[in-house]
């Protein structure tokens, strides 16, 4: 029994200065890190216009695609929305005592 409870303050033990050298690499490096989202982020300011462009043109397309369904479905919707206009029943006000 004591053994198991010496294994496991030396596993801890172990896994405390593990962890503080896995923090200490971080600190070690974060410049490194800092100097590389500072690239990601250049690059994405250098392909943003590239990316807006072709939005700007997917929008047009799939937008011209999406007004093509709805031109022949829009008298469907319409007699749709007279049925459940017709179907609806109107609310009866509530009667004063």
């Amino acid at each position: 029994m004591v053994e198991l409870i010496v294994m496991a303050a030396l596993g801890f033990a172990a896994l405390v200065v593990v962890g503080t050298l896995i923090a200490g690499a971080q600190l070690l490096f974060l410049p490194f890190r800092l100097v590389g989202w500072a690239l990601h982020a250049l690059g994405f300011l250098i392909v943003l216009p590239i990316l807006l462009v072709i939005g700007v043109i997917g929008f047009f397309v799939f937008g011209l695609g999406a007004f093509l369904f709805c031109v022949p479905f829009l008298p469907f919707a319409l007699l749709a929305f007279v049925i459940w206009r017709l179907m609806r029943r109107p609310r009866s006000a509530p009667i004063p005592h």
